[in-house]
């Protein structure tokens, strides 16, 4: 089939209202058991025939807890409450990523590594897993950004989130801790007590930043996330000694293989320690936490971690971490309190409960009910859960199964892991200037925003729903092409394409002015047999992608 389609700067002209107002939309506003995702995989048909759970609902939380909402998940969610359809995906085994970068040919190529983790990420069964994996990848930073890991070490890093995103946070601190791959990226891999004749001292790299990105951030919070004061200025939660004394703790670790102290080459384990170049002096900590003299590492970092875990603040700064990557830029302080209070007592006594943490975030009335529980409710989608979204709604796929898209860095403005800095793609209290930081909102994807980025996404979106389906004449079958046939068989009449659009992509989002300006657009391009149902097919499908009633998930 031969498509006649318009240029991207011809259908941004004339569907320009469309793709206004992006940030004002917003201001208003553990198991260790791996899977193939690739197999042939089929909900238990034992749910009967009774809607539940709204297609709208369904669509709507599915956004939030998964990479894309798709017509088969949300079918099977409206025949479950959500708690059930919770409690299936906890029950789910893990989808490991580092299986599947061994069976390559090369498990040391980027390009491979950034393939595996589309795989799983549109094909996993265990989505919910998969998305808060994403997620606390977007705290615990590792990347291959100008750091020399190496794609099988950052796939097993991955993989510790992926297997521990259910389990304990107090257990995800220690696994990353740990990790090979985070030694390397913040310095505890090979870091030694401190030399004075060889000027050697402890590195504090990861002794900061576990501090004030992993844990408890830089000031003292209250139960609800906000900041406690003394005289009216901020409370620090650490000192330079506080550092300067976890960096000791944090000495005498590498990889597990190692014949000496600087050598070894297993990065799939997690690292061990080496007491000949552990400090082991006496040290105190964060809240005056007594470390002993003549410690060995193990112990002392139990100290460390446990004294963190502990900390307070741990709960309302996670809590609204996590929930800003899954639901909302702007939770409001009694979420984060909410969210906060499960985080300290799961109702059993257990602190740290990832799995109560994630229903909690997921299951509160401002992630239920959205801006009717929240006016500044709203978070612009990272590219790369549009892109995961495109492919899953509209059944992507490539002829030998892969999902080969190497590079998204340099079309959508974001790789997988490749983050730029510790600091992640994009600060958790970023405002852009204009209608949300005059209300002092934060709105953190759209620090990726800027005129070459946008651009480049908004060209990409253009070329993925335009050219890359299944029957286009000239598309490479390896590509990952999408499956357009449930538009074009509701392109002969447009409301039925327009709707059926806005229900799966949007939740329903989507204001009826807007709806028929669309409607009236795709009325204007002529049906025929052939490219009639196609044109209008993409061009819906293009124009509801770059709108901001979708790329704001609200």
């Amino acid at each position: 089939m031969k498509s006649t389609h318009r240029s991207p700067s011809a259908n941004l002209l004339r569907l320009g209202i469309l793709l206004g107002a992006l940030m004002p939309c917003l201001a208003q506003a553990a198991s260790s058991r791996c899977i193939d995702p690739l197999a042939a995989f089929t909900y238990p048909d034992t749910l009967g025939t009774t809607v539940k759970t709204s297609a709208t609902t369904s669509v709507r939380f599915l956004n939030m807890a998964t990479f894309g909402s798709l017509p088969r998940d949300t079918n099977h969610l409206s025949k479950m409450t959500i708690p059930e359809w919770l409690d299936e995906q906890f029950a789910m085994d893990a989808s490991c990523h580092l299986p599947f970068l061994n069976q390559t040919q090369n498990n040391n190529q980027r390009e491979n590594r950034i393939e595996v983790w589309f795989r799983l990420a549109v094909n996993a069964p265990d989505q919910l897993r998969q998305r808060v994996a994403f997620a606390l990848s977007e705290i615990f930073v590792v990347s291959d950004v100008g750091s020399g890991i190496g794609p099988n070490a950052i796939t097993a890093y991955y993989d510790v989130l992926v297997r521990n995103a259910f389990g304990n946070f107090r257990d995800i601190l220690e696994q990353v801790t740990l990790s090979p791959a985070m030694g390397k990226y913040l310095s505890t891999l090979h870091n030694q007590k401190a030399n004075r004749s060889l000027g050697i001292r402890a590195d504090e790299n990861y002794a900061r930043e576990v501090m004030q990105l992993f844990t408890i951030g830089l000031v003292q919070l209250d139960g609800s996330g906000i900041p406690l004061l003394q005289d009216g200025n901020t409370i620090p939660t650490y000192s330079q000694t506080d550092v300067e004394n976890s960096a000791k703790v944090l000495t005498g670790w590498t990889l597990i293989d190692s014949v000496n102290f600087f050598d070894g080459n297993e990065w799939r384990v997690s690292m061990k320690p080496s007491e000949n170049y552990h400090d082991r002096t006496a040290k105190t900590l964060l809240n005056n936490t007594p470390v002993p003299g003549l410690g060995k590492a193990p112990a002392d970092l139990k100290i460390l971690l446990d004294t963190l875990f502990n900390h307070p603040n741990v709960g309302p700064f996670i809590s609204r971490r996590l929930i800003q990557r899954l639901v909302t830029s702007n939770p409001s302080p009694e979420y984060i309190k909410r969210v906060a209070d499960v985080f300290s007592d799961n109702g059993s006594g257990v602190r740290g409960d990832m799995k109560a943490v994630i229903t909690a975030i997921l299951m509160d009335t401002e992630a239920t009910k959205g801006v009717s529980a929240n006016p500044n409710f709203g978070k612009l989608r990272e590219p790369l859960l549009v892109l995961t979204h495109l492919w899953r709604a509209f059944s992507g796929s490539s002829l030998d199964g892969t999902v080969r898209y190497y590079y998204p860095e340099s079309t959508i403005g974001q790789a997988p892991l490749s983050a730029p800095s510790v600091f992640n793609f994009f600060k958790p209290d970023f405002s852009p200037s204009g209608a949300i930081k005059d209300k002092n909102l934060f709105a953190p994807e759209f620090q990726l925003v800027n005129d070459a980025n946008n651009t480049n996404f908004h060209n990409e979106l253009f070329n993925l729903s335009h050219w890359k389906f299944k029957g286009y004449t000239w598309a490479n079958p390896y590509d990952v092409l999408i499956n357009i046939n449930s538009l074009t068989s509701r392109s002969r009449n447009p409301q039925d394409l327009v709707n059926y659009l806005n229900l799966i992509l949007t939740g329903n989002k989507m204001p009826d002015d807007v709806k028929t300006v669309l409607l009236n657009y795709l009325r204007s391009i002529p049906y025929a047999t052939n490219n009639g149902n196609i044109n209008r097919s993409v061009e819906g499908l293009y124009m509801v992608l770059s709108s901001p009633y979708y790329l704001i998930q609200r």
